[in-house]
C-alpha cells in the first residue's frame, strides 16, 4: 500500500471519529431537527439490469411495481412527506447514482426494495438489511449478488475501490462510517420485518447486515428490503399479483410511518412491535369482537356452508405459507375461513351477495384490520370484483 493511500484511510478514520461525535444517536443525520420530510425511494435494478429471474418474472419489474406502491401509499397517508424515486420506469441506474439521488435531495430516509433469490427453491420469505460488514456466507453471498452490477458500468473499478478492497484498514474505516446511521436503520428495518411478519403474514428471516454498495454511499438512515425469493414458484406467484404487492408496500409505509411517530415522539424503540398508534390501537373494549349488528353477524346465513355461486368476502390476509386460525393476527374476529387459491392461503369472513353489507363488514374489520379489502369468489376460485358484481346484479 502506497503512503498516499495508506494516510487517505488515516484522515477517512479521523473524519468518521468526528462525525461519530457530532451527531446525536437519536438524530437522523440532517442535524438536530428529527423529522421525517423526505425519503427517497429506490426500485432494485431496471433496464438492462433485469436483476434475479423467476420462472416468468424479473425482478426489476417486481421492485418497480412494489416501490410505487410504496410511495402512493405515504404519499396519500402521511401528510408533509415528499417521496422521491430513483426510477418510475423500466431504465438502468447506476448503484452509485441511487444514492447520490438520496444524498443530494437530503432525504431522511433511504429504502431499497428487492427480491431475493437461492439455490434451494423451497426458501421463502422476507429480510431486511443494514449497511454493514457481512457476518455470515449467505449475507456476502447476497450482497455480492446485488453489487455484480456494478460490472455493467464504466470504469467501474475505479469507482467503487473501496467497496472492491479487502484490506483490514479498508474493513475498519468501513466499519466506523456504517455506525453513523446504524441505529436508525436498525429501527427501521426491525419495524419493516415486524410488520411483514406479524401484520402481512409473511416469514420474517430477520434484521441483517451487509456490504451493499447502494446503502454504503448514503449519508441517512438506509435499509435494503428483500421482499420474497423469486426463486421460489408459490412466492413468486404471489408478488406477480396486485394483492400480494399492495400488502407488501402496505407493510413497508406501516413501517415507516411508525418510524416517523416514534423519531418524532422521540422515542425510537428497537424493540417495538412496529405497531401505528393510530390505526393499530383498539379505541374501546368493544372493538374485541365485530359488530353484532344483524347485516354483519358472521352466522350461518354468510359463513363457509354458504359460499355456493358468488360470493363477496372481506379478506384479511394472505401468505404462501398457513397462518392459524387462533392466530393473535386475527384476535377478536369470529369465523374467520381459511382458502387456498394458486398455491396463496387466503383468510377471510363473510359471505355476502349485497354490496353494501359486505361494505359495511369491511368498515368493521378494518378497525382491526387497516389492510382488510372486499374479494369476490366464485366455486372456490377468485373473480374480478365487476364480474361478481354484474352476476350479482350489482350496479
Amino acid at each position: 500500500m502506497t503512503k498516499n493511500y495508506k494516510a487517505s484511510y488515516f484522515l477517512s478514520l479521523i473524519i468518521i471519529v468526528l462525525l461519530l461525535s457530532i451527531y446525536p444517536k437519536n438524530s437522523n443525520g440532517q442535524g438536530n431537527d428529527n423529522k421525517v420530510k423526505k425519503i427517497v425511494l429506490d426500485a432494485g435494478h431496471g433496464g438492462k439490469d433485469p436483476g434475479a429471474l423467476g420462472k416468468k418474472t424479473k425482478e426489476k419489474n417486481l421492485t418497480l411495481g412494489i416501490t410505487l406502491k410504496v410511495g402512493k401509499y405515504i404519499t396519500e397517508n402521511i401528510p408533509g412527506v415528499d417521496v422521491v424515486y430513483t426510477r418510475k420506469n423500466d431504465v438502468f441506474v447506476e448503484l452509485d447514482k441511487r444514492a447520490d439521488i438520496a444524498n443530494k435531495e437530503n432525504a431522511d430516509i433511504f429504502i431499497s426494495i428487492h427480491i431475493n433469490s437461492c439455490k434451494d427453491k423451497k426458501a421463502y420469505g422476507t429480510s431486511t438489511y443494514v449497511s454493514g460488514l457481512a457476518k455470515n456466507q449467505e449475507t456476502t453471498e447476497l450482497a455480492n449478488l446485488e453489487n455484480s452490477v456494478i460490472t455493467n458500468e464504466n470504469d467501474y473499478k475505479n469507482k467503487y475501490s473501496d467497496i472492491l478492497d479487502n484490506s483490514n484498514e479498508n474493513y475498519i474505516v468501513n466499519s466506523l462510517y456504517q455506525n453513523i446511521h446504524l441505529t436508525q436503520s436498525l429501527n427501521l428495518a426491525s419495524y419493516i420485518q415486524n410488520q411483514f411478519g406479524k401484520r402481512a403474514g409473511r416469514k420474517d428471516r430477520g434484521v441483517k447486515q451487509a456490504n451493499f454498495v447502494v446503502l454504503k454511499r448514503t449519508t441517512m438512515p438506509s435499509v435494503l428490503i428483500e421482499c420474497g425469493f423469486i426463486s421460489n414458484v408459490n412466492e413468486e406467484n404471489y408478488m406477480n399479483t396486485d394483492e400480494g404487492q399492495a400488502i407488501i408496500a402496505s407493510a413497508i409505509y406501516r413501517a415507516v410511518k411508525q418510524y416517523k411517530n416514534e423519531l418524532e415522539g422521540g422515542n425510537l424503540n428497537l424493540n417495538s412491535d412496529a405497531k401505528s398508534k393510530k390505526d393499530d390501537k383498539p379505541n374501546t373494549k368493544k372493538d374485541d369482537k365485530i359488530n353484532n349488528k344483524t347485516d354483519l353477524k358472521l352466522d350461518k346465513n354468510n359463513n363457509s356452508n354458504n359460499n355456493k355461486g358468488v360470493c363477496l368476502k372481506v379478506q384479511l390476509k394472505s401468505s404462501t405459507e398457513r397462518i392459524p386460525l387462533n392466530s393473535n393476527i386475527f384476535k377478536g374476529i369470529q369465523n374467520v375461513e381459511e382458502l387456498k387459491i394458486d398455491g396463496v392461503y387466503k383468510y377471510t369472513v363473510g359471505c355476502e351477495k349485497d354490496m353494501q353489507k359486505i361494505t359495511q363488514l369491511q368498515t368493521e374489520i378494518r378497525k382491526k384490520i387497516p389492510d382488510a379489502f372486499v374479494i369476490a369468489i366464485k366455486d372456490g376460485k377468485r373473480i374480478d370484483i365487476n364480474t361478481a358484481k354484474k352476476e350479482l346484479g350489482i350496479k
